[in-house]
């Protein structure tokens, strides 16, 4: 099993009680977000639509992102979005540890990768002698960083783009978390015009089977991905999208309420784990855990126990590593047994 998405399947037919794997939120969905989409479908709003996505759920998001509509585009999910720019680049580069997805995307579309590796020791942040000789088209950013947590600050944002754009190289900022940050976060797209900024609704909102997202980007590559879904998947259903503007409509009352309850179980879970190896996550709601043995060993051993957890492996090469989901279900009995577990092996 080389990837998250074939281990969950693994862990879904064992059905342990602690889920501390996927980025699943255990948070339910607001119920008026779930009557939209009902109120919709009773409706009869069951037929295609627009492949850019309603305009008034993109005149929502053009709202709330300080945007024009014309810069904003909805699709199934925010993975749609970033094969789309995947497909039209022919050498893409991520910063690693990353979501395996991307990997799995470039190799599916047969495109060249180049995986830029940060350490543990360099607290997550890239070298920029990395990024010099730099041979893409394409670079994958994600910050809020899954699965470390990491946020560049926006020193250290203004070196890579200062590298990046006298390259001319596009960027996709993959930003599904950066309504869940708990430093100042500062999206590419505010200092660099060559930018693809890609939101989703699975996290803050919790509506991760909706499978909805979006993307910012200039009027003239709005038009690009147009065509790229038009050849794919069409349109996002009118229901999703109506449950979609009503997230929206409701976005700073949950925002508040989601950012405070992940800072709560972030700061709960550097007490519990207080003295093992990681950097405190500065953003999202994972922990990228450093371990005295191998990633899928340990992650066995944890299912003895009945805790589910992702190997570092699945996140580039980091096989003594795991990281810890705390949108989960059981998270804190979940990290005590990490603990012991990790206490136990270093004896």
């Amino acid at each position: 099993m080389s990837n998250p998405y074939e281990f969950f399947n693994y862990l879904e037919q064992l059905q342990p009680s602690i889920r501390l794997d996927a980025g699943q939120p255990e948070i339910p969905v607001r119920g008026e977000i779930i009557q939209a989409a009902v109120d919709s479908l009773l409706k009869g709003e069951t037929g295609y639509a627009s492949t850019r996505g309603l305009q008034e759920l993109r005149e929502a998001i053009a709202e709330v992102e300080k945007v024009t509509p014309q810069e904003v585009i909805v699709a199934p999910g925010a993975k749609f979005l970033i094969v789309a720019e995947i497909a039209r680049a022919e050498k893409i580069a991520v910063i690693s540890p990353h979501w395996s997805a991307y990997t799995l995307m470039v190799k599916e579309m047969g495109k060249k990768l180049r995986v830029i590796r940060t350490t543990y020791q360099s607290r997550w942040t890239p070298d920029l002698a990395d990024l010099r000789d730099l041979d893409a088209s394409l670079l994958i950013l994600n910050y809020p960083n899954n699965p470390t947590g990491r946020v560049l600050p926006p020193r250290e944002l203004q070196r890579l783009i200062d590298i990046v754009e006298s390259r001319g190289i596009k960027i996709v900022s993959d930003e599904v978390y950066g309504d869940i940050s708990f430093v100042d976060f500062q999206s590419p797209r505010e200092i660099y015009e060559n930018v693809v900024t890609v939101k989703s609704f699975s996290k803050l909102y919790s509506m991760t089977g909706f499978r909805l997202g979006y993307a910012i980007a200039s009027p003239e590559e709005i038009e690009k991905i147009r065509s790229f879904l038009e050849a794919t998947v069409t349109s996002v259903p009118i229901f999703v999208q109506r449950a979609g503007i009503r997230a929206i409509e409701m976005k700073d009352e949950i925002a508040k309420e989601i950012k405070k309850e992940y800072r709560r179980r972030t700061m709960k879970a550097k007490s519990i784990l207080r003295g093992l190896k990681f950097h405190a996550p500065e953003g999202a709601f994972y922990i990228f855990l450093k371990i005295p043995m191998d990633g899928f060993a340990f992650s066995r051993k944890l299912l003895k126990r009945d805790v589910a957890v992702f190997p570092g492996s699945m996140f580039g090469n980091y096989p003594d590593f795991i990281r810890i989901s705390l949108a989960g279900m059981g998270w804190e009995r979940g990290l005590h047994i990490i603990k012991e577990e990790v206490q136990c092996a270093l004896q």
